[in-house]
């Protein structure tokens, strides 16, 4: 067992290791590559534009006042992901604070581990790709925002629209924002971007995530909980996506999150859990989810967190769980 394995490992026997969705979803897909990300510790920074926009429509809505503490707004253009990974790469091997005075070296060693213009042969070339002015400025505002996700005016704007036209929808409003008198004040609780985790019973991990909303109105003994999703596609393609990226999984973790951090006596009430989705046409839709599928949903989870017991008990990740204890057949 190497190093990075036994330190992973007492860490899990402590009980101190908990499941995100993300983490949970990259173990049922590929127990390598959770490997890699989660004890290795070879994690790639998301800097995919579409994650940012979505982390941004998610503050802008639900949280504006903390745009400042999350986000750095950048005066010129952002580079390329590809080029942002190699620029986020760079501080990793040396202190200097600008790009021009970055050893050329070590500009095509990060380059080469993200694969980007090895087709070109000519090193000074590759360099040249780099240095540029937009990513010596990118690489300078990187350094000095540190913490943060930095996003260009554009960005921005587009995803301030978004937000006033998600504000425009009278009934996705009503139910991320009610009105409450203050009468009602006492009997209704509201959370936003809420970090839950609790424990498992009988098992050595528990599960973790922030959870988008989610409201606990007394009088009709009723907790609502809210997904906010951005969607490249239509409204019409989300029933799928539900299933390929397995956001029924993160429905069902945030549902088990949400029961096991409310007060005693809570638990029994009625559970209503909603996807917000935006789509990549500005629709507008809140997909309710129905009990009968929650409780689909939260058998199947209990499934997965069997399968992710066996990994983690046995530290196998070769292969996913249902092809070392199953022969596949097609």
């Amino acid at each position: 067992m190497t190093d990075k394995e036994q330190i992973f490992k007492d860490k899990y026997d402590r009980g101190e290791f908990k499941f995100s969705y993300s983490s949970m979803n990259r173990l049922r897909f590929s127990p390598k590559l959770f490997y890699k990300d989660y004890i290795l510790k070879d994690r790639e920074p998301k800097l995919d534009k579409h994650l940012i926009e979505g982390r941004l429509l998610h503050l802008l809505l639900l949280q504006p006042d903390n745009f400042e503490n999350d986000f750095a707004l950048l005066p010129g253009k952002i580079p390329s992901d590809s080029l942002r990974k190699v620029l986020m790469l760079i501080p990793n091997h040396t202190k200097k604070k600008e790009l021009s005075k970055v050893d050329d070296n070590i500009i095509l060693d990060c380059l080469h581990q993200v694969n980007l213009y090895q087709s070109l042969k000519n090193s000074d070339k590759r360099v040249a790709k780099v240095r540029t002015p937009e990513c010596e400025d990118y690489y300078r505002f990187m350094l000095l925002s540190e913490g943060k996700d930095i996003i260009d005016q554009d960005m921005y704007d587009k995803t301030a629209e978004r937000v006033e036209i998600v504000k425009s929808k009278k009934d996705i409003m009503d139910l991320l924002d009610p009105v409450v008198t203050d009468f009602e004040l006492d009997e209704t609780e509201t959370f936003a971007e809420s970090y839950l985790e609790c424990d498992l019973r009988d098992l050595k991990f528990g599960l973790k995530g922030y959870v988008d909303k989610y409201i606990i109105d007394h009088k009709k003994r009723s907790i609502t909980i809210i997904d906010i999703k951005t969607s490249g596609k239509s409204i019409t393609d989300f029933v799928d996506t539900v299933d390929y990226y397995n956001y029924w999984m993160q429905a069902a973790i945030y549902t088990m999150l949400v029961l096991k951090n409310v007060p005693d006596g809570i638990q029994g009430y009625k559970i209503n859990f909603n996807f917000i989705v935006v789509d990549t046409y500005n629709q507008i839709y809140n997909f309710e989810v129905s009990e009968q599928t929650m409780q689909s949903w939260g058998k199947n989870l209990m499934s997965i967190i069997k399968a992710c017991e066996f990994h983690l008990n046995e530290m196998n990740f070769d292969l996913p769980y249902e092809f070392i204890n199953n022969k596949v057949i097609l």
